[in-house]
C-alpha cells in the first residue's frame, strides 16, 4: 500500500460543490488501495477577506494577531472536507498544523518550517483513516500559532510527506501542471510532462504561482517526488524531480511577478556604506529579496511584495530608516526568462532586450543569475513583457520541440 499526500490549493475548494468533488477524488485515492493525507487551503478568497478586515480595522496589524486570524481559513477548510469525506462513507479525521507537527521559526506571518514531527498523523493513518491537514500553519518554539506565508500549504504538503515518507506528493490547482508561462496572460503556453527541482525553483522565485518556492526547495532537499495536477480533470499533469540535463542554454519558461518593491543605491558611498544595512532590514522577516549584488557604483533590491502584510507602510518604513540615501518604488514589476545556463548566455539578453524594445516594454533595469535573466519594468507592462519574451523564446518550433 503506498502513502500519498495530496493537497488542493483555494480554488479547489471554493465552494460546497467543489469541496464535494475534491472530498470524492480522495476517497477514490483511498479505495484504489492508497494511504492518503490531504492537505487543505483557505477556501477561494477567505485569507484575502480576513486580511482586508483586519486592514479596516488596524492600519499596521499586530503580525502575531494576523497569524491567529489567518490560520482560521484553512482550519474551517480542513474541518468542512473532513466532514464531506465522512459523508462518502470512509473514516477521516482533520489536524491543525500544529496538531501535525509542523514546527517552525518564530517569525510571524512568514515562518519556515524546521521540522515535521508527524507522530500523530501516522497514528491516525495506522487506524485506517484518511487525515486532512490544515495548511499554511504551524507552531513556534514558543508554542505560538505560525503562518507560512503565501503558498505556505504547499510548503505544509511537502513537508508532511517528507515526514511521513510518502510515495509522492500531489499539488492540485485549477491548471493541468506547469505552463511555459501563466496562460491566463499567455494564450499560447503550454503544460510541460516534467521539470527539474531546479528549474522549478527558478520559475517559483520569478513569480511562477503554480508552486510555492519554499515547497519546491524542501523537496528538493528531501528528494521528495511532487507531481503538479488539475483538480478537475485527469491530465498527468507535471512531475518535478532530479533530472539530468545538458549544457545548452535555452529558456525553459517564462515568470512574473506584477507587483515588486524596487529599493534602489546609487553612488559608490551610498553602495558601500548602506547596502547589507539595508539587505539586512528587508530580510529581519525572511521576506525573498533579489539582490543583484555590488559593483561598487551601484545595487539593487527586488522584493516580492506576497508576504508584506501593508505595501505602503512596508515601503515607507525603508525610506524613514534610511532617509533620502536610497530610492524605494512600488508600482514595477518584472518578467524573467529561466532555463538552465539561461543567464550565462549573453545572446539571450541581447534576444530579450530587442524583442521587449520591439514590443514598447521599457526596461529600468535587467540582471543575470545562472539560470534566469529578469527584466524590471513597468507593473502596467508586465502582461506584454511576458507575451513578447514567451514568444521570441517558446513560440518558435524549434525550441518548442526542444522543451517538449
Amino acid at each position: 500500500m503506498s502513502l500519498i499526500v495530496q493537497k488542493f490549493g483555494g480554488s479547489s475548494v471554493a465552494d460546497e460543490d467543489k469541496m464535494r468533488h475534491v472530498a470524492q477524488r480522495i476517497v477514490e485515492t483511498r479505495r484504489a488501495g492508497h494511504q492518503v493525507v490531504a492537505v487543505v487551503s483557505a477556501m477561494g478568497k477567505t485569507t484575502n477577506n480576513l486580511l482586508n478586515m483586519a486592514r479596516d480595522l488596524a492600519k499596521d496589524p499586530s503580525r502575531r494577531e494576523l497569524d491567529m486570524l489567518l490560520a482560521c481559513g484553512e482550519r474551517i477548510s480542513m474541518s468542512l472536507l473532513s466532514m464531506a469525506i465522512q459523508e462518502l462513507g470512509e473514516d477521516c479525521i482533520s489536524l491543525t498544523g500544529p496538531q501535525s507537527g509542523i514546527r517552525t521559526t518564530d517569525n510571524h506571518f512568514n515562518a519556515r518550517i524546521t521540522d515535521v514531527k508527524a507522530g500523530r498523523v501516522e497514528r491516525e493513518l495506522e487506524r485506517g483513516r484518511i487525515v486532512v491537514v490544515a495548511g499554511y500553519q504551524g507552531m513556534n518554539s514558543r508554542g505560538e500559532v505560525t503562518t507560512l506565508g503565501r503558498g505556505g500549504s504547499d510548503t505544509t504538503a511537502v513537508a508532511v510527506a517528507a515526514g511521513v515518507n510518502a510515495d509522492r506528493c500531489e499539488i492540485y490547482s485549477d491548471v493541468d501542471g506547469v505552463y511555459t508561462a501563466d496562460p491566463r496572460i499567455v494564450e499560447t503556453a503550454r503544460p510541460m510532462p516534467e521539470i527539474s527541482y531546479v528549474e522549478m525553483t527558478e520559475l517559483a522565485h520569478h513569480g511562477a504561482s503554480v508552486l510555492n518556492p519554499r515547497a519546491v526547495e524542501y523537496a528538493w532537499r528531501r528528494d521528495v517526488e511532487v507531481r503538479a495536477r488539475c483538480t478537475f480533470n485527469d491530465a498527468p499533469g507535471t512531475i518535478i524531480h532530479e533530472r539530468e540535463a545538458g549544457d545548452e542554454a535555452k529558456v525553459l519558461g517564462v515568470a512574473c511577478h506584477k507587483e515588486l518593491i524596487w529599493v534602489s543605491l546609487r553612488g559608490k558611498d551610498r553602495v558601500a556604506g548602506l547596502g547589507d544595512k539595508v539587505l539586512k532590514a528587508i530580510e529581519k522577516n525572511d521576506i525573498f529579496v533579489d539582490d543583484t549584488g555590488d559593483d561598487g557604483e551601484r545595487r539593487d533590491m527586488l522584493i516580492a511584495t506576497e508576504d508584506i502584510a501593508n505595501l505602503d507602510i512596508f515601503a515607507d518604513g525603508l525610506r524613514d530608516q534610511f532617509d533620502d540615501r536610497i530610492s524605494v518604488s512600488t508600482d514595477l514589476g518584472s518578467v524573467s526568462a529561466v532555463g538552465l545556463h539561461t543567464g550565462e548566455d549573453p545572446d539571450i539578453l541581447r534576444k530579450a532586450e530587442a524583442a521587449l524594445e520591439r514590443a514598447g516594454v521599457g526596461v529600468r533595469i535587467s540582471f543575470t543569475r545562472e539560470h534566469s535573466l529578469t527584466c524590471l519594468v513597468e507593473a502596467a507592462q508586465v502582461g506584454d513583457a511576458m507575451r513578447a519574451l514567451h514568444a521570441v523564446f517558446l513560440d518558435d518550433a524549434k525550441q518548442a520541440r526542444e522543451v517538449a
